[in-house]
């Protein structure tokens, strides 16, 4: 466990880093909270909630550490942070001196919590990205530092100064201990006799209800849609339209690409073209700001445009949703109805790549009978230029988009090019 120095925005604030992390329902969070914190020896703890589930970090702090001041979890800002929440999962490493502080976050859950040389954080980098490989989930890796590699998009220590109320690090209450209710209850019952005592024992508890197929089910569908996806057909062309009409080159560095989630803003890349970085700074419109130079002297990131906010996905509607197959007939266009390959479907530079779909819920047991039909969530990849954004507009309403990267392309095919990433969901 690592505790920062003073923070900027509050003298006696300070981040932690290293905390252990746990899961649990909403529901009964003080029995598992009181359970995790024993297990670990912790003194300290801090929770924040993910859908029907209490994300739980546990820390034990030496007072002589921690006295006069107020603790905030580092991990747990990042989780919350709007550039890392709208993820399916995010990577953030920021190194600090000697010591790198990595978090790994998915659907808002943090998975590790530590903090590790510049080495140790290579290796663990390149174990987690193997990992969400084999997993087929979509990592984002952000951060800052000169040790820790290349990042999908910079994040620096500062995001995490935004929310000065998040993620605070709070001690555990002090409970009673159940020997000394249990004494007096004893020498209680002691006294009034047997069959008083015979009288006062609690019935026995029912035994733990097994849940059946249709509630985990219905569990796995609901966690699934706890967080709204923006339906393709809407974000995606919204997105095209608003990035399209924008001046390329500015104070001598020339738009390379956007990377947009579904919340917040976009980040935009410039590539460098013969100006200056303080030309750059100079020019810069209040919009944009604030502005990244990378050490390679050749790309800076700014403040892109903002997400609109669309319809989301209706899991109510799926009965009207397509089957697999249905799915993929809908998106062929003329010429690729002769294509050989239905899960890559490919014309005239628009590309349609469909990943099988796999059930949403992959454990089968279970009492009880099981629904008619049953859903089933693949990941989808199309790419494309500007002028092909009326194809993503006649998507269908059960495909939801993750990311769109829109890429100004100089050399021939030449234009404004997009590869958009989301989820479709159909019925068996």
């Amino acid at each position: 466990m690592h505790i920062t120095g003073p923070l900027p925005t509050d003298r006696k604030a300070r981040l932690v880093f290293g905390l252990d992390w746990r899961a649990y329902p909403v529901k009964g969070a003080k029995g598992e909270r009181r359970r995790y914190a024993e297990d670990f020896g912790a003194s300290h703890y801090v929770e924040f909630k993910v859908g029907q589930e209490m994300i739980a970090g546990f820390a034990a702090p030496e007072s002589s550490e921690i006295r006069g001041v107020k603790l905030y979890s580092g991990a747990a800002r990042i989780a919350l942070h709007a550039r890392v929440k709208s993820r399916q999962a995010a990577l953030v490493l920021l190194q600090d001196g000697e010591r790198v502080h990595l978090v790994f976050v998915v659907r808002g859950v943090v998975r590790s919590d530590e903090v590790l040389k510049p080495e140790a954080a290579r290796d663990r980098r390149e174990a987690i990205l193997s990992e969400c490989q084999r997993l087929n989930i979509a990592l984002v890796t952000l951060g800052t530092g000169q040790s820790i590699g290349d990042v999908d998009e910079s994040l620096t220590p500062a995001a995490l100064l935004e929310d000065r109320k998040a993620g605070r690090i709070t001690k555990l209450p002090i409970s009673i201990p159940t020997a000394i209710p249990l004494m007096v209850i004893g020498i209680t019952l002691f006294v009034v006799g047997s069959k008083v005592f015979d009288a006062m024992q609690p019935p026995p508890p029912p035994p733990p209800h097994e849940p059946t197929y249709a509630e985990k089910y219905a569990d796995a569908v609901r966690r699934t849609f706890a967080v709204a996806q923006p339906r393709a057909n809407l974000l995606a062309p919204a997105l095209l339209a608003l990035i399209g009409p924008r001046e390329t080159n500015l104070s001598g560095f020339r738009f390379e690409h956007a990377d947009c989630g579904i919340t917040g803003n976009c980040a935009d890349t410039y590539d460098r073209e013969g100006g200056t970085f303080a030309g750059f700074e100079r020019d810069a419109l209040p919009s944009m700001r604030p502005l990244t130079f990378d050490p390679d002297g050749k790309h800076l990131r700014t403040r892109g445009v903002v997400v609109p906010k669309v319809a989301a996905l209706a899991v109510a509607e799926q009965k009207a949703w397509p089957s697999e197959q249905a799915l993929i007939d809908l998106l062929q266009t003329p010429s690729q109805k002769l294509s050989l390959q239905p899960f890559e479907l490919d014309s005239q530079g628009y590309v349609v790549t469909l990943q099988p779909s796999k059930p949403v819920l992959q454990d089968q047991s279970g009492a009880g009978p099981r629904p008619a039909h049953l859903l089933r969530q693949g990941d989808w990849t199309i790419e494309g230029f500007k002028w092909q954004s009326v194809l993503l507009a006649r998507l269908p309403a059960n495909m939801a988009i993750d990311s769109l990267k829109v890429e100004y392309r100089i050399k021939d095919p030449a234009g404004i090019h997009f590869t958009a990433k989301g989820k479709y969901y159909v019925l068996d």
